[in-house]
């Protein structure tokens, strides 16, 4: 039995991450360079690192596709800050439901810290 696909599914099954492995090796670089940040900063659990590794992943992979989709008329460095401050609330809304802590406000402030780590380290590694 031949089972047809939609020329949408199919086109997004040949599509997306693994067609650009640029977006797959970002999203592992920014995980790498943001969880040993955010365990420094006091989170020791391996659940609650673990889960901040895939959610990096996850918040990388959406905001490459974000800016690599975004039309000509929004300039670049504005998609880049919007798209940033989007990683920094979908990350927190994320890891609010793992971290152990009864007070978001430093969660948040550590969100934006490994976030700005890993933007700076990514603007040093492209001007080079």
């Amino acid at each position: 039995m031949i089972v047809s696909v939609a020329p949408e599914v199919s086109a997004a099954l040949s599509g997306g991450v693994f067609a650009e492995p640029w977006l797959l090796e970002a999203a592992l670089a920014t995980a790498v360079i943001e969880t040993p940040l955010f365990w420094l900063c006091g989170y020791r659990r391996c659940v609650e690192d673990a889960w901040f590794f895939v959610v990096n992943i996850v918040s990388n992979l959406l905001l490459n596709e974000f800016i690599d989709a975004t039309p000509i008329v929004l300039p670049y460095p504005c998609a880049v800050f919007w798209g940033e401050i989007f990683v920094v609330l979908l990350e927190f809304a994320l890891c609010s439901y793992v971290v152990e802590e009864k007070k978001g406000a430093n969660l948040f402030r550590v969100l934006l810290l490994t976030n700005a780590a890993s933007f700076l380290a990514g603007v040093v590694y492209f001007m080079m």
